[in-house]
């Protein structure tokens, strides 16, 4: 194979204009500074798509042609996949340096600078970073926000909690977080992840965002896959929270209890749920389904573990307007009672719901749209055909 390599040819900005759809993160750089990765990660594409780590052209080859075709970019977006393993680390750091991205660098146009900023948008591995404070320290001379470090499972949380406690030390205090869920992890695994976050924000007094991630094998075509320790009723449930949470875990207190419960086993009880109770929380916690949902969880308490495991595997093998049927195939009393909550209601119903609690939506804690990750989970099938295109934007409201 010969020709330039993709890293090094000059990215073409027009592909952003060729969508109605605003990309957050236009103006700024793309490029890489490593390519690849040392780990070889059995959940991750990277060793088969990209390889062994290697080395790059220098950024400011990049940067000049596209200060020469599109203009000076405010920001800075690096795509490598794991730069604190790069033997060029320190290099890297310094010519960022140079190029004008130090910390708090501001960017002069017209009376007014703008902050710049600087993201390795496919985070760093914090096993590598607890190991020596060169790291972060290197890593606060740039203007990196946020600073993204991955916490892919719970055998990680050690490494992981000493590098954000030494990253605060380094007075780096905006951090995002990748979570990958649905592989060898439990829902139980995922909830202690994410309050973990919530514990050190509160500690620290910083800001961590965190981003579950679904995993999915590379070699699938669609997102069918189930991890071992989920079910597929969980999943959907998972994903509906999220649409809620704009894709985001917050570290706020009151808003994760809110949106992910207080304990795991609420939290587990919570992807338990009726989608459609999940998807409209404020009409069904606060406004005029409230009876229906505490009529729902008087019997929902009263199931042993056994009948909740049952519902759940038969839940996880049907479509929702099939839910039905379901009736049928158990003799169990308590889950024939339960049942009737899980059908959806039915188009009418359903777009009066959608109308009324978008009178009172409440937003999200706020990240800047160029901060954020996109998964493209978030907008799958969900169960709710009958709702208008639109109809995700205002549902799940989380107040």
């Amino acid at each position: 194979m010969s020709g330039t390599p993709i890293e090094d040819l000059t990215p073409d900005y027009s592909i952003l204009e060729q969508t109605d759809y605003k990309y957050p993160v236009h103006d700024a750089y793309f490029g890489y500074a490593s390519r690849g990765c040392i780990r070889k990660c059995s959940f991750c594409g990277v060793p088969k798509l990209e390889g062994d780590q290697r080395e790059v052209q220098p950024l400011s080859a990049m940067i000049k042609n596209v200060d020469a075709l599109y203009g000076v970019k405010k920001d800075l977006i690096l795509m490598d996949n794991n730069v604190v393993a790069s033997s060029r680390f320190k290099d890297i750091i310094a010519e960022i340096r140079d190029l004008g991205f130090t910390r708090d660098a501001k960017l002069k146009r017209g009376k007014v600078p703008v902050q710049r900023r600087v993201d390795f948008n496919q985070g760093v591995d914090a096993r590598i970073l607890c190991k020596d404070p060169v790291y972060l320290k290197e890593l606060s001379t740039i203007c990196i926000k946020p600073l993204r470090i991955a916490f892919d499972h719970l055998g990680l949380r050690k490494q992981y909690e000493q590098a954000v406690r030494m990253a605060h030390g380094f007075e780096l205090t905006e951090l995002s977080n990748y979570m990958l869920y649905n592989f060898h992890d439990s829902p139980e695994d995922l909830y202690e992840r994410m309050w973990l976050n919530v514990n050190l924000n509160e500690e620290l007094g910083i800001r961590i965002w965190s981003f579950p991630m679904r995993y999915q094998p590379t070699n699938l075509k669609d997102r069918s896959y189930v991890g071992e320790k989920w079910k597929r009723y969980q999943l959907r449930s998972m994903q509906l929270i999220l649409q809620a949470t704009h894709g985001i875990v917050s570290g706020s207190p009151n808003f994760f209890r809110r949106a992910f419960g207080n304990t795991a086993e609420e939290f587990k009880s919570l992807l338990l749920r009726p989608h459609h109770f999940i998807f409209n929380r404020e009409w069904f916690e606060k406004l005029d389904g409230r009876t229906q949902l505490e009529e729902f969880q008087a019997l929902f308490v009263k199931m042993t573990p056994s009948q909740k495991a049952e519902l759940l595997e038969s839940l996880s093998l049907c479509q929702p307007r099939e839910i039905k049927k379901l009736d049928a195939s158990t003799r169990d009393i308590q889950i024939k009672n339960i049942l009737r909550f899980y059908i959806p209601p039915i188009k009418e119903e359903e777009a009066e719901i959608w109308t009324r609690q978008k009178q009172k939506k409440k937003s999200a804690p706020a990240v800047p749209d160029d901060e954020r990750v996109e998964d493209a989970g978030l907008q799958e099938e969900l169960g709710f055909p009958s709702l208008p295109a639109n109809a995700i934007e205002a549902g799940g409201v989380l107040a």
